[in-house]
């Protein structure tokens, strides 16, 4: 049998817009052993492999909406591309094999620790299933399937490039969109983006405010989804008895779907040069992970009073979820205007904190 069984995983190969060019932000290459001991230890391990990127895509798609409270005047607009990036906290590097209730058995006599994708070690605990069968009075034990759990990539964080347009309207108003259409990357996959956002100002209703010309306050709100899959191939481990030597191992996919939306409150105070900006509100994201295709179980068979190993074959194996609701963000931020040209820089404190940074044209 081919024993090439890596993936592209769509939940990292993200792309954006900046300056008209779609760029690949980051293909990590994932082992899909986990699959062989059955679909139920495969999505735990992988829930909990996955999860701090999970967390951190989240968490980028809801920075860089703003830099300012200020609204544009109807008709002017700027157009801005940011890169954003949150960290995985140190506690979301590894998880603990000991604490999982898997079906496999965990070899956790020198470590019981396993890394998630954001993190990484030398020594990686292998899993192993076993089938029993009492065969004329006489227990059989047969090894249908064994991998070691999957490494990290080290890296604890993955910069988000974004695009972004916003125009003025009318009564203290701004609509923010954020757009890729969906494109096929090669034979890789397929991927698209889009975004809405809004802003409008408060200070503008309160007389107070309004005569201070140096401070805005706003409210503002964004959502962004991301649509992508990836081509994938999972074939059988070597075995006794091959059910469908002829299937054709085909058309698997990883689909990624990630919604994140986030609620402000804003406040600015504009100076000739620079300005200051902070925000406070909620974020929330979903991230959907599907393996979609045919893929093989390994199992067992008696066969002339012996067991020998084989595979079945199971549709649309993997379906993963990751929702963070509510989360409260603290976000601090400067920006310089130099003519039409602006740089800005920001930090949120939320669930994975995160930092902006964006270069921008205005005309306001």
């Amino acid at each position: 049998m081919n024993m090439r069984r890596s993936s592209k995983l769509a939940a990292f190969i993200f792309c954006t817009v900046h300056l008209g060019l779609i760029v690949p932000l980051s293909g990590q290459s994932l082992s899909l052993d986990v699959i062989y001991g059955g679909i139920e230890d495969a999505q735990s391990i992988l829930q909990e492999y996955l999860k701090p990127y999970a967390n951190i895509i989240g968490a980028n798609l809801n920075a860089g909406w703003y830099n300012t409270a200020r609204p544009h005047k109807p008709g002017g607009l700027d157009i801005m591309a940011t890169v954003s990036w949150a960290k995985a906290p140190s506690s979301a590097l590894s998880y603990d094999l000991a604490q999982m209730s898997l079906n496999g058995v965990a070899d956790i006599s020198e470590t019981s620790t396993a890394p998630t994708i954001a993190g990484q070690q030398d020594l990686l605990p292998r899993i192993t299933y076993t089938e029993t069968v009492d065969i004329g009075g006489i227990s059989h034990q047969q090894e249908i399937a064994g991998f070691s759990v999957p490494d990290g990539t080290g890296w604890e964080f993955i910069p988000l490039p974004m695009g972004q347009l916003c125009v003025g309207l009318p009564l203290g108003t701004d609509v923010a969109v954020r757009f890729v259409p969906e494109i096929e990357i090669g034979e890789t996959g397929r991927i698209g983006l889009w975004g809405v956002g809004g802003k409008h100002s408060v200070s503008q209703w309160i007389p107070v405010l309004k005569n201070i010309k140096i401070i805005d306050i706003g409210v503002q709100g964004g959502y962004t989804r991301v649509s992508s899959s990836a081509n994938v191939l999972v074939e059988p481990l070597p075995v006794d008895v091959d059910p469908d030597p002829d299937f054709l191992w085909k058309n698997q996919e990883e689909v990624q779907k990630v919604g994140g939306w986030t609620v402000n409150l804003i406040a600015s105070q504009t100076l000739p040069v620079i300005s200051f900006y902070q925000g406070i509100g909620y974020a929330s994201s979903l991230v959907e992970l599907i393996v979609n295709g045919n893929f093989p179980i390994h199992s067992a068979i008696i066969v002339d009073d012996h067991l020998e190993t084989t595979y079945t074959i199971v549709e649309n194996p993997i379906s993963l979820k990751y929702e963070n609701f509510n989360n409260l963000r603290i976000n601090v931020g400067a920006r310089i205007k130099l003519s039409v040209f602006t740089l800005h820089y920001d930090f949120t404190h939320t669930l994975y904190s995160t930092h902006s940074v964006g270069i921008g044209v205005t005309f306001r």
